[in-house]
């Protein structure tokens, strides 16, 4: 729910505290100690028992450069970051929904060119098929939900409860597209939650079971869950925050709830579990393993990688997207990547094929801006040749 974190100006936009933080097996002192110190100072502001932080993971090839983390996960109790915290991670959550399409596709029970009305009905009453390939490139013309009232007059901010089923039904409430499916790119979540719906069809199984059994049990990716109910308790999951400022006090009680100006920190829990376009909730080091995967291609093999980073030409300029994940370029090294960000969350996963280097980037404050410490990351590896 990027978009949804405009509202509020929140987003779109081993040190003095001991982080407990556990190597995976494969890991190897891989920075210099100068590396890791310019890595540490990115998140030196962060890095105190009083304020939300980060979890980071550099990872090259099958091998861990550097992990760990930096400020609490919970500040009631002072709980430390470690890779090992569970963070929500908002829009990045999308490359695992439309691996779960991968999948089905490599079975063979799915195609991109397939009609998504032969397995969401509701969609037939538009007079342009919207397909498959529609819903994973984003441009299919469905209206995203929280552009939209919410029928119950209620706002989309996440304190209020809402979830995928409520989203759908708002989004196709509206008898008409906003445009013709492949005429234009336009960001929306209920793309994605269409596509879980699709999956769920398909495979007889809730999108939560087929996710676990078939992606994340298979590459180990052992605490990573479809958090689709908000009641689910999640090991070490951390607690999202976001600036006690006047603007940002302001602008929650325009939303109407009542939040008082003293205090450093606003408490944000996600009361929507809304899955698809987000939802997913893990951490550094199950990131560590899907990242390795995609230079190692153990899991799902050529072909998996090719679906998964598939680009495609519609009637508009924007083709740099594949499954979940976009294409670009920094300092003239390309990259893929898609970052993520919701009310307490800020999130990024970039990878630079060419020189088989992720980086893993986690925050559980709303303004964490985790694809630009991604970027000074880089900055720190590329001065050192290592990207």
């Amino acid at each position: 729910m990027r978009s949804l974190a405009l509202l509020f100006c929140f987003l779109i936009s081993l040190s003095v505290y001991p982080q407990g933080t556990k190597k995976a097996p494969n890991s190897i002192a891989g920075l210099s100690a100068q590396q890791k110190n310019k890595t540490d100072a990115i998140f030196k502001e962060y890095n105190k028992k009083n304020s939300p932080g980060y979890a980071i993971g550099i990872v090259k090839d099958s091998q861990i450069l550097y992990a760990r983390g930096y400020g609490s996960a919970n500040l009631d109790y002072e709980i430390p970051i470690t890779v090992n915290s569970s963070f929500d991670i908002a829009s990045v959550s999308k490359q695992f929904t439309a691996a779960c399409i991968a999948l089905l596709i490599m079975d063979g029970k799915l195609s991109l060119e397939m009609p998504a009305s032969k397995f969401i009905p509701e969609l037939a009453k538009y007079k342009d098929t919207i397909r498959i390939k529609h819903l994973i490139y984003n441009t299919s013309g469905i209206i995203d939900y929280f552009k939209l009232p919410r029928p119950d007059g209620k706002t989309w901010i996440t304190f209020n409860y809402f979830d995928i089923d409520y989203c759908i039904k708002t989004s196709l409430a509206q008898d008409t597209l906003a445009f013709k499916p492949g005429d234009k790119w336009d960001y929306c979540n209920v793309n994605f939650m269409l596509l879980t719906k699709i999956v769920e069809k398909v495979s007889g199984q809730s999108f939560s079971e087929f996710s676990r059994k078939r992606l994340f049990g298979p590459l180990g990716m052992t605490h990573t869950i479809i958090n689709d109910d908000i009641t689910t308790v999640i090991k070490d999951r951390v607690t999202p925050y976001n600036k006690r400022t006047k603007e940002y006090v302001d602008a929650y009680r325009k939303e109407g709830i009542y939040v008082s100006y003293d205090g450093d920190w606003i408490q944000h829990p996600r009361n929507s579990p809304t899955y698809g376009g987000s939802g997913v909730a893990t951490t550094v080091n199950d990131l560590v393993k899907w990242s390795e995967n995609f230079f190692s291609k153990k899991f799902g093999g050529q072909q998996f990688y090719d679906l998964m980073h598939k680009t495609m030409k519609f009637n508009h300029d924007i083709d740099n997207q594949s499954f979940g994940l976009y294409f670009g370029k920094y300092k003239n090294r390309t990259y893929v990547a898609w970052d993520g960000g919701d009310f307490g969350i800020s999130s990024q996963l970039i990878r630079f094929p060419d020189s088989k280097i992720a980086i893993i980037v986690l925050s559980n404050l709303g303004t964490g801006g985790a694809a630009d410490k991604a970027n000074r990351i880089a900055d720190v590896l590329i001065a050192n040749k290592t990207l």
